[in-house]
């Protein structure tokens, strides 16, 4: 008895270091995902960081910033201004002060992170708060249709106005199932709330309703501007 609490305490202590060594590996990989998250999609939509963004370019810079700024909330890191506002992607890797915007080039998203650690014999190891980074490079990639006829509006749904399109019918979908439906009837992705993010992307939607006043349902017509809110 006398032993084991004389160990109690170094092995308690050891169990601490242990867990607080795992919540910053566990905090370096999800840092790692919300940087590829990022990088992904500024590679394929560069063009709105081509000079002055136009309405939809601006829509595509807050749909990046969004999608990183939901990853890394769940880090928990010390200093939320690290990641509000999202650094931007960074197209002149190379620091020549040329930014390169054409196919195959590559575009760099940094992250960091203070990460707060629980025991002081941690903190006096890795430093306190651990300073974590992440730093990810794709290649610009874009979508590019040869040998088809330019694009045809498709007409209205019938029933509906030709700046209409009926709600889809979202629930016992995943989120990300969800998100795809409601892009493809033509309305906005910002206005699908919450966002798609990787915690949540397989998880079952199990109730959504419009958040513009008068509501609409599952097929009902709805203006392409107008939102919907989802609970998984």
């Amino acid at each position: 008895m006398v032993e084991f609490a004389l160990l109690l305490p170094l092995l308690a202590l050891l169990l601490v270091m242990a867990l607080d060594a795992g919540r910053v590996f566990f905090g370096w990989v999800a840092l790692q995902n919300a940087s590829r998250i990022g990088a992904d999609y500024a590679a394929a939509h560069a063009d709105a960081w081509k000079g002055p963004p136009d309405p939809t370019q601006q829509n595509q810079i807050d749909r990046y910033r969004l999608l990183v700024r939901n990853d890394m909330q769940a880090l928990g890191c010390k200093d939320t201004a690290q990641f509000n506002p999202v650094p931007d992607p960074n197209f002149d890797i190379d620091g020549d002060g040329t930014s390169v915007f054409e196919d195959g080039a590559l575009v760099r998203v940094e992250l960091y992170c203070d990460f707060g650690l629980l025991t002081p014999l941690a903190e006096d190891f890795m430093g306190s708060p651990a300073t974590l980074h992440a730093k990810t490079d794709f290649a610009i990639n874009r979508t590019i249709n040869t040998g088809l006829p330019p694009p045809v509006d498709p007409p209205p749904p019938v029933g509906c106005e030709a700046d209409e399109r009926p709600v889809p019918d979202m629930v016992g979908s995943s989120m990300q199932d969800a998100y795809n439906m409601w892009v493809g009837r033509g309305f906005e992705e910002l206005n699908f709330n919450p966002p798609v993010s990787n915690p949540n992307k397989n998880r079952e939607v199990i109730f959504q309703w419009p958040t513009t006043p008068g509501g609409h349902v599952a097929d009902d017509c709805a203006d392409l501007d107008d939102s919907v809110q989802v609970d998984y």
